[in-house]
């Protein structure tokens, strides 16, 4: 997308004598669109990325395990290892520079003015802009995800249970909480409403999981609202079998709250009001409109995906719809979301791994170029307008004349005019599986290994 910008310059006028006031011009501006590069991060060592964020600036931080970065400058801060930050520039291509903050990362979450948190095995580091400015450590254990606040309080949450702590702006004691059910897989902090989220699922009977979304007050921990969450007897009673589980939550740049969930069939949970299982969503607040957002024509369980943006104040769901794939004789099949993001608009941005397939990925074309064929667990990109009625681009990434099996994308950052993801390449034995490249990117090919990967390019609506 091209911007226009109008200068004006003042300008006196020497060639006609008679005209002794200003003269103004107006110049139009062409602010170049963002740049379109993919390519790799990574050596012969096994690689493997976490996160990744878009700074005010448009240079691009990646954070993940990354032993070795070859011909890159590279800081070392105290007890980095392989956890490391990568510093691309808004260029999308030049990679500035790599520092080492940890020796592991399971997670790492970029604020709004730069700074970044980091976490895992280590517990948590908090950096600033500059990313070598460490603001505060703490070492509660190993912590699997971490969120940072507009404000600066930090939430981790602990591998080893259900805590979910949540930290002052400048480190000291955390306020502990224990979030209820079998499993937390994500959670997200908002200054603005001064609460924090926790998302994942409770196995309420045998045969039966249910996810939970709740959020608990900053001030004093006390849960400020919960939705989904019911008793195995309710789900029951209301015919909605199939297992649910909450997956991933992101606060947008719009200043909702996002949330992606598994099912395994239809008859879910999601399918209603998230306070009041007896209440059928309606066609205006779960959006379908076509077969890829409508679970009919199942064969057995299916790993379908669902995702939703509720209002962070209150829990109120917003907007959701489904997410699956398409088998060749028109059966829904399985997908999952790994990550998601959105703009200041609510345009929202999705990425996973599928199952076979995607609408029109027979011949599908990416940066010009057709890509390869299918291969089961294989990234996917999804651009989601922000009234949820239309896709504005959903995409593999397999390189032509390869696949890209077994290989997730992970995370994913979206501003206003641009996106960004990450993905993991896992290598198999035909050593055939590759990520499609372009724009000039430092590493145009894999060297070994479980590869990063990331690809940006314009956010076009």
């Amino acid at each position: 997308m091209t911007s226009l910008f109008l200068l004006v310059i003042m300008l006196v006028s020497v060639a006609q004598a008679q005209q002794s006031g200003p003269v103004t011009l107006w110049i139009p501006i062409v602010q170049s669109p963002p740049p379109t590069v993919a390519g790799y991060l990574g050596s012969e060592q096994n690689d493997a990325l976490v996160a990744v964020g878009i700074t005010s600036t448009g240079n691009i931080i990646i954070a993940g395990n990354v032993p070795v970065l070859a011909g890159v400058p590279e800081t070392v801060l105290p007890n980095g290892g392989s956890g490391a930050l990568v510093q691309i520039a808004a260029d999308g291509r030049t990679i500035s520079r790599i520092v080492r903050v940890a020796s592991t990362l399971s997670h790492a979450a970029l604020a709004g003015d730069g700074s970044v948190v980091v976490c895992g095995p280590d517990g948590l580091i908090v950096v600033a802009p500059d990313l070598t400015t460490i603001r505060w450590t703490a070492t509660p254990g190993n912590v699997a995800r971490c969120a940072i606040a507009l404000d600066g309080r930090v939430a981790a949450l602990m591998s080893a249970d259900r805590t979910l702590l949540v930290y002052p702006a400048n480190g000291g004691m955390p306020r502990s909480i224990n979030v209820p059910g079998t499993a937390v897989h994500d959670i997200a902090i908002d200054a603005t409403s001064g609460l924090v989220f926790a998302t994942g699922y409770t196995q309420a009977a045998s045969d039966l999981k249910v996810a939970f979304l709740r959020a608990y007050r900053l001030n004093d921990g006390g849960l400020a609202w919960q939705r989904y969450g019911f008793s195995a007897s309710v789900v029951k009673g209301a015919g909605l079998t199939a297992d649910s589980e909450g997956r991933r939550l992101a606060m947008g740049a719009d200043g909702m709250l996002y949330m992606a969930g598994f099912t395994d069939g239809g008859n879910s949970i999601f399918t209603r009001d998230p306070a009041d299982i007896h209440r059928t969503l309606s066609a205006s607040e779960l959006i379908k409109f076509d077969t890829y957002n409508n679970p009919f024509n199942l064969s057995g369980a299916r790993s379908l995906a669902w995702y939703g943006r509720f209002d962070p104040a209150t829990g109120t769901l917003l907007r959701g719809q489904w997410l699956l794939t398409r088998l060749s004789d028109g059966k829904g099949n399985s997908i999952s979301i790994r990550g998601l993001a959105a703009a200041a608009d609510g345009t929202l941005l999705l990425v996973g791994d599928t199952a076979c397939c995607l609408q029109s990925r027979n011949g599908m074309q990416l940066f010009a170029q057709t890509l390869g064929n299918y291969e089961s667990g294989e990234p996917f990109v999804l651009v989601v307008k922000s009234d949820f009625a239309q896709r504005l681009l959903w995409t593999a990434l397999a390189a032509p004349d390869a696949t890209a099996g077994g290989s997730p994308a992970v995370a994913a950052a979206v501003t206003a005019d641009r996106l960004v993801v990450v993905v993991n390449l896992n290598p198999n034995s035909a050593n055939s599986r590759a990520l499609v490249t372009t724009g000039n990117p430092m590493f145009a090919t894999r060297l070994g290994g479980t590869d990063g990967y990331y690809v940006t390019m314009p956010l076009n609506r």
